[in-house]
């Protein structure tokens, strides 16, 4: 396995779309907290749905996009020039954010959701799932109860892995997480019994699931000594069951969750749809899902590992 050991995020441009919520408050306070961190634009735009002549997005410059928010001074972008802020008309939500984010290159869209009062998992609305899923870039899902940037030191960064070719991509961007949060990272293998036997390095015949959790555990070791070397607290852990339902029991004690959405091609697949839309829909705390057929911000440094 390909495990980048020196490249850092390349982040350019983040996307924070908002309606005035308090989730996409909630969203707002992450989105500048990257933008700080990476020295990114930040643009900040509010979807207006209504019937368009163009086909296209219409941008209209408006400065009052974030004045119904009430941010504090202190919260701001630290430098006011890398902040924009868009209003924008489409006949789609969604579809406005995904066309805004295409037309600028934005390379992070930073999302509030909408979950139900009560309710102890995180649901999406139709605008974030919609996002979620084809969005080419990484995208930061939000929730209602999330912990603000600055209240989540010593937290916990969950990352489930699969041994795919997503894993490199999706560790970069972890490891520049956790060290821009502050956080400490475990990595969790979920071994599914039918799951095909060469997924760890065995023969065809089926293996005893002892087997396959010791080998699991093996190849967790280098990804985590890679992540250690950065300087990182990296707990690997492997568990069995169903990979959705293993996943959002360990995600109940993370502060946050970063997850790819492609898998192993012709076995099980980790795509929208399945596990990985059944984690960004029911987790109980930010999610942070890295598009591995679309495009990446971590760049990845290849021949090390």
């Amino acid at each position: 396995m390909i495990f980048p050991r020196t490249a850092m995020i390349a982040l350019n441009r983040i996307l924070f779309p908002t309606d005035g919520s308090p989730c996409a408050e909630q969203a707002r306070q992450h989105a500048v907290h990257l933008a700080n961190q990476f020295d990114a634009e930040l643009h900040v735009c509010r979807v207006e749905e209504r019937e368009a002549e163009l086909s296209d997005v219409i941008e209209v410059c408006d400065d009052d996009v974030l004045a119904d928010l009430h941010v504090p001074a202190n919260e701001t972008v630290e430098e006011k020039s890398r902040m924009r802020e868009q209003r924008v008309v489409h006949r789609s939500a969604a579809e406005g954010i995904l066309s805004y984010a295409s037309e600028h290159d934005v390379d992070l869209i930073v999302l509030g959701t909408h979950g139900r009062r009560g309710v102890r998992r995180l649901l999406l609305g139709s605008v974030a799932e919609e996002v979620v899923r084809r969005a080419s870039c990484p995208v930061f899902t939000v929730g209602r109860g999330a912990s603000r940037p600055d209240g989540s030191d010593h937290g916990r960064l969950l990352v489930p892995v699969d041994f795919s070719d997503a894993q490199a991509p999706l560790l970069a961007h972890a490891r520049d997480l956790a060290q821009a949060y502050g956080f400490s990272i475990t990595l969790l293998h979920v071994v599914e019994h039918h799951i095909s036997p060469d997924v760890y390095g065995l023969r065809a015949d089926r293996p005893s699931l002892d087997t396959l959790v010791d080998r699991a555990r093996e190849a967790l070791a280098q990804p985590t000594d890679a992540l250690r070397e950065a300087g990182l607290d990296v707990t690997p852990e492997v568990r069995t069951g169903a990979a959705a339902d293993t996943i959002l029991d360990v995600a109940e004690g993370a502060t946050m969750l970063v997850i790819a959405t492609h898998g192993r091609r012709g076995m099980q697949r980790w795509l929208m749809g399945s596990v990985a839309e059944a984690v960004v829909r029911q987790a109980p705390c930010p999610v942070f899902t890295v598009h591995s057929s679309g495009e990446k911000f971590a760049e990845v440094e290849r021949g090390r590992g």
